[in-house]
């Protein structure tokens, strides 16, 4: 049993699906745990629901760089490391951009799957980069977002952190295809109209979509 406090798995593991060996496996092998951080390649199934905890871990990053998924794949289990992580007060995740098949939430069904309320008082600083209108990824926010009561800054980049301009009359936003940009804007009203109503007063909520200078089409 390893008393390791911090533990990199960015491309430490060649074979797939790193978040669901994570997340079943590591709160028994290395319970002591305070920080972790995922980079996977290929995650090809979804994650389990498992009953162990991260009694002590306090950050999480998750990047997962492809998606190779039949069917696509659902992020809202991931709500499981809430759950099991009391003391986790950041949580960081990236997400592919490119060549996304998901299922949206603006599709046939608007029925939006929750938990039962377990409230989470550590999570202060929640960032996820490539946020998309995919319907699991728009639950697993919405589950943080009811049950974080100390959450202090929601950060959502619906362009995974492609280079900005800030306004600065001298600069020019990275480009960006024209599939990128109307998913963009699918992500930007699915944040409005599902998300944005849910965040507390004491939370900021920072919305990064395209620019109106440099992506106008």
């Amino acid at each position: 049993m390893s008393s390791q406090p911090h533990l990199d798995l960015d491309n430490a593991l060649p074979e797939p699906d790193v978040v669901c060996y994570a997340r079943a496996e590591l709160p028994s092998i290395m319970p002591n745990l305070e920080t972790l951080v995922i980079g996977a390649g290929i995650e090809m199934v979804n994650m389990p629901m498992v009953l162990t905890k991260f009694i002590y871990l306090k950050h999480l990053t998750i990047e997962i760089r492809e998606r190779t998924f039949s069917p696509p794949y659902d992020y809202f289990p991931l709500v499981s490391f809430f759950d099991a992580s009391p003391s986790l007060e950041t949580f960081f995740m990236n997400v592919p951009l490119e060549d996304v098949k998901h299922e949206s939430v603006f599709g046939a069904s608007s029925y939006l799957r929750e938990l039962p309320e377990h409230q989470h008082n550590c999570l202060r600083v929640v960032e996820i980069i490539g946020f998309s209108s995919a319907k699991s990824l728009v639950e697993l926010t919405c589950c943080i977002v009811k049950n974080a009561v100390s959450l202090e800054c929601l950060t959502l980049d619906t362009l995974r952190g492609h280079e900005r301009c800030y306004g600065e009359a001298d600069e020019t936003c990275e480009p960006i295809s024209s599939a990128v940009f109307q998913e963009a804007s699918r992500t930007v009203m699915a944040i409005r109209m599902y998300i944005e109503d849910k965040v507390g007063p004491t939370c900021k909520l920072t919305l990064l979509e395209p620019c109106t200078r440099c992506h106008s089409r």
